[in-house]
């Protein structure tokens, strides 16, 4: 059976990152994703005569699972060594974080600080997926990070045992940076190939990534964008917009509140936006229009980011807007609405056995969707026999 943890600390909640980071830790390999918002485990049957037996596979594992999800035990947070306003320049240049951490990355290959990435990447279907590449002209020509859900850590085995990197940088969500910090900070002596392997940690500031396939849908039906024709995804929260850039160079823009019905559930309970556990964070926030915010938290990502200065490959402009990240980066009413979708969550189980909880549960739902009440009265601590909406 699945580990207990997993499935009920964090699955059964719908808390989780989808990160892949549980697949690729897990030591018997029976982990994978399919449909849905979490892994599934593989079912392993062995025959003994006649008899045919379906393996615990988990009962006996040390869940080096546990140890690496995000979701179970906070990463750690690290404060902004430095917060500035940057472009990438050059023949690659340009002020989209993207643009900038594909010269970061381009620069750290260059002088041998890292020997490969781990990033997403799209095709021309509008489909993203996990990618390695070992090349600055693979670099180069990848997409970049999409706003569409992809667990990037599922290619991360192929870069540490297949392909042998030794210098990993890892590009992703700030939640998928939670996931790899905890690995790199893990002491699991099993574990010790993936902490001598990852050598930069790369985060892009996030609100919310989207399901692919409805998120597509969406786009095909009610945008009409066929996803063939689409290059790229990008969200700017500060104007409340998402851009789709195409192929042919022309942008779609549309309204960010449209797209957030298709946010994967596991990023309600999100509270990292600026990417506070990996060495190097980029966004939009904090700089203004054609410029990206890039923030180190760690002397590696200092050393990188110097590197790509050094070499012309990146423009620094001025201090970020630091009010404006720190805004961002407390996120009070976020946070704590993400605390009140677990509080319902257990309320709402609370209430199948307690009536008298219902009229409770009713008014946190209000509070948290937003529903207009034409209900007066307070409700909270009421009996059933006062609830008007059971």
């Amino acid at each position: 059976m699945y580990t207990t943890r997993l499935v009920n600390e964090v699955w059964t909640r719908d808390l989780c990152a989808g990160c892949a980071m549980c697949v690729a830790a897990c030591s018997k390999q029976v982990l994978y994703w399919g449909a849905g918002e979490h892994p599934h485990l593989r079912k392993i049957h062995k025959s003994i005569g006649l008899s045919k037996f379906e393996l615990d596979t988990c009962s006996v594992c040390e869940h080096y699972c546990e140890v690496a999800c995000p979701r179970l035990e906070a990463a750690a947070r690290m404060s902004a060594l430095e917060q500035v306003s940057v472009r990438a320049s050059g023949t690659l240049g340009g002020g989209e974080p993207n643009d900038v951490v594909r010269n970061l990355l381009i620069a750290a290959r260059a002088n041998g600080l890292i020997d490969g990435a781990l990033l997403i990447d799209a095709d021309r279907g509008g489909r993203t997926r996990a990618r390695v590449v070992t090349g600055a002209g693979e670099i180069a020509e990848s997409v970049g990070f999409q706003y569409i859900w992809t667990p990037v850590l599922d290619a991360l085995n192929q870069a540490v045992f297949d392909l042998g990197l030794k210098n990993i940088a890892i590009v992703s969500a700030p939640c998928t940076a939670q996931a790899v910090r905890r690995l790199t900070d893990s002491d699991v002596p099993r574990l010790e190939a993936y902490r001598k392997a990852i050598r930069l940690n790369v985060a892009l500031f996030c609100t919310g990534v989207f399901q692919p396939d409805a998120f597509l849908e969406m786009l095909s039906t009610g945008a009409n964008l066929a996803p063939e024709n689409i290059q790229r995804i990008t969200a700017y929260p500060r104007e409340g917009k998402m851009r789709a850039l195409l192929w042919d160079g022309t942008t779609y823009e549309m309204d960010l509140t449209n797209a957030e019905a298709y946010t994967r559930a596991g990023c309600a309970r999100c509270d990292d936006y600026l990417g506070e556990s990996a060495d190097i964070a980029v966004g939009s926030a904090g700089s203004s229009q054609g410029f990206s915010t890039l923030i180190v938290r760690t002397l590696t990502g200092r050393a990188v980011a110097q590197n790509a200065i050094t070499m012309n490959m990146i423009e620094k402009v001025q201090e970020a807007d630091k009010e404006a990240l720190a805004r961002a980066s407390v996120e009070k009413d976020r946070r704590e609405r993400a605390k009140a979708f677990d509080e319902l969550q257990v309320l709402m189980l609370d209430a199948l056995r307690d009536p008298r909880k219902r009229a409770q549960v009713k008014v946190q739902f209000d509070l948290l969707y937003g529903r207009p009440s034409s209900i007066k009265e307070d409700y909270r601590y009421a009996g059933c026999g006062d609830c008007s909406g059971c």
